[in-house]
C-alpha cells in the first residue's frame, strides 16, 4: 500500500468491483505491461492527483488489474464507481493513396501489424474513436494520431532526404505500421493537468478545451510534469499548433524525459475528441448475437425489432452474451417490450455487456432507430410544457450541458430532427 503522490505503474492497480461483484475491463485495453503512452520503464510513472484526503488502498490483484486515471482516486472515494459509456470504435485503412487497394476494417487495439503489406502512401478513413497509429509493435516508438476523417499519410517514419542503406534514399520504402490503439472511447470531457514542479507538485494549470496560445505577455507556459486526466492530447511548444506535438495519453508524465521533451515550454494543446453518431448502412440494419461474450457459442441474426428475445423459435438464445451491429442503429432494452435501461447500440462490436453500456447482463428486447442522421437538432427546456425560461438548442455531441450554458435540469424536450 502506497500513499505517495508518485506511483509507479505496477503498484497503480486497483480493481474495481462491478455490480454483479467482478471486475471491471481496462478502460483503455490491455498496456502490455507499457506505462502510459505507451512506453516502459520507470520514466512513465502514475501520478496521482492531489487530495486532502487519504488514498484508498491499493489492492495488488495481477490476474484482472485496471489502470486508475489519476482523478479516479478521488472520484470514487465521493461519488462510488462511474459508469461510463463507451462508443465501438472502427477504422478503414486502405494500401495505396485515394483509398483505393486492399481495404482492411480495424475494430480495436492492434498490437502487431508489421505484417501488412502496404504501399508509401497510405488512406485512413477513421469512422469511430481517436486513435494513435505506433511505428513499433506492442504500442512502442514514434506515434501519428489519427482522429476522426479522411487522411493519406505519407510513411512518417521516413522522411525524404533520409539515407537508407548503401546510401539510397528512404523516401520510396513501403509504409511499415507497427500498432495501433484506440485511445478515445467515450465522451468524457478532456482533461490535462500542467504542473510547475516535477511528480506533480508545485502549482497547477488544468485545461478542458483546445488552447491555440497559452503565452502570457509573451511568456511561455512552462510545465516540469503533467498528468493527463482523460482524454488524448496533442501538446505543442509553439504557438498556434506550430511544429510536431507531443502525444500523451491518459496517465502521468512526472519530468520532461517522460513525454520525450527537453524544453519545457508548452505554448498550445488540443484534445482528440469523438463526433457524433454515424451510420454507415442505414439500409442494411442487421445485429449478430451470441449467446456467450467475446462473440462465442451459438450465434442469431436479426434485422427487425424483436419483443422479447427469451420468445424466439429456433434458433432463439436464452441470453446475449456479446454482440455484432452490422448496420443500422439500434437501442437495446434491459426488459421485454421495449421497457427498462436503454442502450445506445452504433454500428461495430460489442464483447460483453460492459461495452454496451450495461447496468446487468440483462438484454431482452432490441429497437432499430429509423431516422436520418444526417442534420440532428433538439431543444432541451429547464420547464414542463415548454414554459419560458431557460433553453438550449443543440445540432452535435454535448459531453457536458453546462459548457452550453445550460444547468442540470430539464423537463420538457422537443426533438427537431434526428435521434
Amino acid at each position: 500500500v502506497l500513499y505517495s503522490r508518485f506511483v509507479s505503474p505496477s503498484a497503480a492497480l486497483l480493481e474495481l468491483p462491478n455490480s454483479d461483484g467482478g471486475t471491471g475491463p481496462p478502460p483503455f485495453g490491455d498496456h502490455n505491461g507499457l506505462g502510459p503512452g505507451g512506453h516502459s520503464g520507470p520514466e512513465m510513472a502514475m501520478l496521482e492527483a492531489l487530495s486532502s484526503g487519504s488514498v484508498p488502498p491499493v489492492i495488488e490483484e495481477p490476474e484482472s488489474t485496471v489502470t486508475l486515471r489519476p482523478d479516479d482516486v478521488q472520484q470514487e472515494d465521493k461519488e462510488g464507481l462511474e459508469k461510463i459509456n463507451t462508443r465501438p470504435g472502427k477504422i478503414i485503412l486502405y494500401s495505396d493513396a485515394g483509398f483505393a487497394g486492399q481495404k482492411r476494417e480495424i475494430w480495436d487495439d492492434v498490437p502487431d501489424a508489421t505484417s501488412w503489406e502496404l504501399s508509401h502512401t497510405i488512406s485512413i478513413r477513421v469512422i469511430r474513436g481517436g486513435w494513435v497509429m505506433y511505428e513499433k509493435p506492442r504500442f512502442r516508438g514514434r506515434k501519428c494520431v489519427l482522429a476522426e476523417g479522411d487522411v493519406e499519410i505519407d510513411n512518417p517514419w521516413t522522411a525524404y532526404g533520409e539515407s537508407g542503406e548503401n546510401g539510397q534514399p528512404r523516401g520510396g520504402r513501403p509504409f511499415r505500421i507497427g500498432s495501433f490503439k484506440r485511445v478515445v472511447r467515450d465522451y468524457r470531457t478532456p482533461e490535462i493537468s500542467l504542473f510547475a514542479e516535477e511528480n506533480g507538485e508545485g502549482a497547477r494549470l488544468r485545461f478542458s478545451g483546445s488552447a491555440e496560445d497559452t503565452r502570457t505577455r509573451g511568456q511561455a507556459l512552462a510545465a516540469a510534469s503533467i498528468i493527463v486526466h482523460s482524454g488524448l492530447w496533442l501538446v505543442y511548444s509553439k504557438p498556434f499548433f506550430d511544429d510536431d506535438p507531443y502525444v500523451l495519453e491518459p496517465g502521468g508524465y512526472p519530468n520532461l524525459k517522460a513525454w520525450g521533451a527537453k524544453d519545457p515550454s508548452i505554448c498550445s494543446m488540443h484534445p482528440i475528441r469523438l463526433g457524433c453518431p454515424v451510420v454507415e448502412r442505414p439500409g442494411e440494419p442487421q445485429v449478430l448475437i451470441y449467446e456467450a461474450a467475446a462473440f462465442q457459442g451459438r450465434s442469431f441474426t436479426l434485422s427487425r425489432d424483436i419483443y422479447d428475445l427469451k420468445r424466439l423459435p429456433e434458433p432463439g438464445l436464452p441470453t446475449v452474451g456479446s454482440l455484432r451491429v452490422l448496420g443500422g442503429c439500434w437501442v437495446g432494452y434491459e426488459k421485454e417490450g421495449f421497457r427498462g435501461h436503454q442502450y445506445l447500440l452504433e454500428e461495430g462490436e460489442y464483447q460483453d455487456w460492459r461495452q454496451w453500456g450495461g447496468y446487468s447482463k440483462e438484454l431482452v428486447s432490441l429497437r432499430l432507430i429509423r431516422t436520418d442522421f444526417s442534420d440532428p437538432a433538439l431543444v432541451l427546456f429547464e420547464a414542463m410544457d415548454f414554459e419560458e425560461g431557460p433553453s438550449v438548442e443543440l445540432s452535435e455531441a454535448l459531453p457536458d450541458t453546462q459548457l452550453a450554458g445550460y444547468g442540470t435540469i430539464t423537463q420538457s424536450i422537443h426533438v427537431l430532427s434526428g435521434v
